[in-house]
């Protein structure tokens, strides 16, 4: 099997919290949180909450 691989971007103020997956070539976006266990296969916008498997967006952080 080859490895594929590809850059994830952490924008500033981002979280990812434990036991979260986050898939190759992804962005997560600015002050946004990633909730335990979730896994992150596209790029998600900022000042959200995210979560789930797949990953959805919950609500806004602020």
């Amino acid at each position: 099997m080859h490895l594929k691989v590809d850059n994830v971007k952490i924008c500033d103020g981002a979280w990812i919290s434990t036991r979260a997956i986050v898939l190759k070539g992804v962005t997560i976006g600015e002050n946004s949180i990633v909730t335990p266990g979730s896994v992150v296969h596209r790029s998600i916008d900022g000042n959200g909450i995210y979560g789930g498997n797949p990953v959805k967006y919950i609500k806004p952080r602020w």
